[in-house]
């Protein structure tokens, strides 16, 4: 299972904006994971024809980057992490999250933990300047290869120390058994959340949401 810890990234800039009231991915242009087992396929369905919003969106571009990179290290059975980009907004009263992009670089990684490898952040805050739009970072992900889809201890302190909003995500991906799932703090533990793959579009965020600047402390494992 993962066991990695990420110190709280200090924040040296904060502009607090609106959450925009913009209407999610339509129908036509979402779709479940490819992974979902029947019953969450069932949930998955269950959502679309109720029309409430997913709480998670992620671009059919950011899965296919994570996935390809989670199973480009399958073999080896070593986890993979990274950042999720995107932007957050809010429907008919209920606030959901759209992932847009993700950004990674070179890690230290093993079957059962991972890190950034500390002099790979330069190119980390390079992919993240060069991302192409005016993002906020929504959580992060990482792989369980062979071990399925959860939150460890320390996956949860993780998620508390460094991505507590309510908008926060963490994506987490097993390629070797096919799953996927998001999840999000909950009290003092998390929960699972619904999640929709979107058909990415040429669509720019609505600058009016909240961005900050943040100085990303190194990842260490323990």
């Amino acid at each position: 299972m993962s066991v990695m810890w990420m110190a709280r990234p200090k924040i040296v800039k904060e502009t607090k904006r609106r959450v925009p009231e913009v209407e999610p991915p339509t129908d036509t242009r979402v779709r479940p994971h490819e992974w979902l087992s029947d019953d969450e396929m069932t949930t998955f369905e269950a959502r679309l024809r109720s029309r409430v919003p997913f709480e998670v969106y992620i671009s059919s571009s950011a899965e296919k980057k994570i996935r390809d990179h989670a199973e480009e290290h399958s073999a080896e059975r070593l986890e993979v992490l990274g950042f999720l980009l995107g932007e957050i907004g809010k429907w008919k009263g209920k606030t959901y999250t759209v992932v847009r992009d993700a950004a990674t670089t070179a890690l230290r990684s093993s079957p059962s933990n991972v890190r950034f490898a500390p002099e790979a952040y330069p190119r980390l805050f390079h992919q993240l300047d060069d991302s192409g739009f005016d993002y906020i970072i929504v959580g992060w992900y990482h792989s369980h290869p062979g071990h399925t889809c959860f939150m460890s201890r320390t996956d949860v302190e993780t998620q508390r120390a460094s991505f507590r909003e309510p908008f926060h995500v963490a994506f987490v991906i097993d390629p070797i058994n096919r799953e996927a799932k998001t999840f999000r703090l909950a009290g003092e533990g998390y929960e699972e959340t619904t999640f929709a793959i979107y058909a990415s579009s040429a669509r720019k965020p609505d600058r009016s949401q909240r961005t900050r600047k943040l100085k990303v402390k190194p990842v260490v494992a323990h």
